[in-house]
C-alpha cells in the first residue's frame, strides 16, 4: 500500500514538472519572438537558454518577495533576460575623461529649503521620447544629450531631438562606444554645438565623424556646474532642469520593472541617466529617472529611485549647464 502510494506521488511529481517545463519553453518561445532573438547556432541557443533560465527563476523569487511586501519594486524579463551574470557585469560605459574639462562650478543653492513636493518635466512637454542606446556603451551620450534637449526647451520653448550618435563619433575626449562621461561631453557640446538627430542618425556604433558645423545648433553657456549632494540636485532640477546623474548599477537593476529601486549596487558609479523629476509614493521619496535602454525596459524607460540616501552613488556626479 506504502509504495502504490509513493508512486503516486512520484508519478504527480513527474507530471508538475512535465507541465512546469512545457510552460517555461513556451515562455522561452514567446520571450524570443517579443525580442527577436535568432541565435546563429543551437551551442548559442543552449547557453542563452541556460542564462535566461537562470534569470527567470531569479526574477520569480524576487517578485514573490516583493508581493509579500518584502521589496520595494519589481522585476521583469526583458530583452536583458539571455545575458549571463558576466556579460551583465561588463556593461560599464561611464569612463573618466583623458583630458581636463573646462572649469566646472559647483553648484550649491539654499532652495531647497522650499521645494515643491513634486516635479515631472515631462508635464512641460520638456523631456525627449525614451531612446535606446543598444550595445554601445553610449549612455554618457545620452544623458548629456537629453540634458540639453530639456535645457534648450526650456529656455527656448522648442523641443528638439539632438544627435548621441555625434558624440559618440566625435567627441575625441571621450570613448564612444567604449563609454565616456557626461561632463566631457558637456563639455564639447558647448563649444562645438549638436546637429539635430534628424540630420545626424543614432547607429548604436562608431563611425567616421560626420559633424557640419552650419547644420548645428549653437548652444552657449552662462554657467556649466557639478551638483554633488541630492539637496542640490532637488533645487536644481525643481527650478532649472533635468541634468545627467551617474549611478552604480548592480545586476538587478538591469531587471527592474516597478515600485521603487531600492537594491544592491556596484562598486563605484558605471552608468549614467537624465534625472526628470522626484515625488513620493507611500511616504517613500524617489527620483523619476529616465533611462536609455528603450521603452520596454523599466516603466516605459523609466525607473524610480529611492531618494535622500545617495542610493548607488546618485548624488554623487551630477552636471548640468544654464543656456544663454
Amino acid at each position: 500500500m506504502c509504495s502504490e502510494k509513493f508512486l503516486l506521488i512520484l508519478a504527480s511529481v513527474l507530471v508538475y514538472n512535465a507541465l512546469a517545463l512545457e510552460s517555461l519553453d513556451s515562455e522561452w518561445k514567446l520571450w524570443k519572438s517579443n525580442y527577436g532573438r535568432k541565435y546563429s547556432s543551437r551551442k548559442e541557443e543552449e547557453f542563452r537558454r541556460k542564462n535566461w533560465d537562470t534569470n527567470w527563476q531569479k526574477v520569480l523569487e524576487h517578485n514573490q518577495l516583493a508581493d509579500q511586501g518584502k521589496k520595494s519594486y519589481w522585476m521583469k524579463m526583458n530583452h536583458f533576460a539571455d545575458k549571463s551574470e558576466n556579460e551583465l557585469k561588463r556593461m560599464d560605459c561611464l569612463h573618466f575623461p583623458t583630458s581636463e574639462e573646462r572649469n566646472f562650478k559647483n553648484y550649491q543653492d539654499k532652495k531647497y529649503q522650499n521645494l515643491p513636493p513634486n516635479v515631472d518635466w515631462r508635464e512641460e512637454k520638456c523631456v525627449t521620447a525614451v531612446k535606446n542606446q543598444g550595445t554601445c556603451g553610449s549612455c554618457w551620450a545620452f544623458a548629456t544629450v537629453g540634458t540639453i534637449e530639456s535645457r534648450y526647451c526650456i529656455k527656448y520653448g522648442s523641443l528638439v531631438e539632438l544627435s548621441e550618435q555625434q558624440l559618440v563619433d566625435c567627441d575625441h575626449n571621450n570613448g564612444g562606444c567604449c563609454g565616456g562621461f557626461p561632463d566631457a561631453a558637456l563639455d564639447y557640446i558647448l563649444d562645438n554645438g549638436l546637429m539635430k538627430s534628424s540630420k545626424y542618425k543614432y547607429k548604436g556604433y562608431g563611425s567616421e565623424c560626420r559633424f557640419k558645423s552650419k547644420q548645428a545648433l549653437a548652444l552657449n553657456s552662462t554657467k556649466f556646474y557639478n551638483l554633488a549632494g541630492e539637496d542640490n540636485i532637488a533645487s536644481a532640477l525643481a527650478f532649472e532642469g533635468p541634468m545627467s546623474i551617474t549611478f552604480a548599477v548592480d545586476t538587478n537593476f538591469m531587471f527592474y520593472d516597478r515600485g521603487i529601486y531600492d537594491d544592491e549596487c556596484a562598486e563605484h558609479p558605471n552608468h549614467a541617466m537624465l534625472v526628470v523629476g522626484y515625488g513620493s509614493e507611500d511616504y517613500e521619496q524617489y527620483w523619476l529617472v529616465k533611462n536609455s535602454w528603450g521603452h520596454y525596459w523599466g516603466e516605459n524607460g523609466y525607473v524610480n529611485i529611492r531618494r535622500n540616501v545617495n542610493l548607488c552613488n546618485i548624488g554623487d556626479m551630477a552636471s548640468a549647464a544654464d543656456l544663454m
